[in-house]
């Protein structure tokens, strides 16, 4: 199966130009603007996901295991030998 989008009609302007009369042909194109406000409000929502993820880790102890504190230690003292 194929889909195709549904193609612009060309609009036609008239100018004038030096007293003469010039068509031009333009193509419009989609164009898509996402407010300051939409942008906002998606990062708080990744925030939230990513705080439930973190909440539920606690729960279940996944930060309590041995690989996990491992990460911790050796990001610590990379850390602190950088310093």
């Amino acid at each position: 199966m194929e889909i195709k989008g549904i193609t612009p009609k060309p609009i036609i302007v008239d100018e004038t130009k030096n007293g003469k009369s010039v068509k031009k042909e333009i193509q419009k194109k989609d164009s898509l603007e996402i407010s300051k406000e939409a942008k906002e409000l998606h990062q708080k929502s990744e925030q939230l996901k990513d705080l439930s993820v973190i909440k539920e880790r606690i729960k279940t102890g996944f930060y309590h295991s041995d690989e996990v504190l491992d990460k911790v230690a050796d990001r610590i003292l990379k850390e602190l030998n950088n310093k």
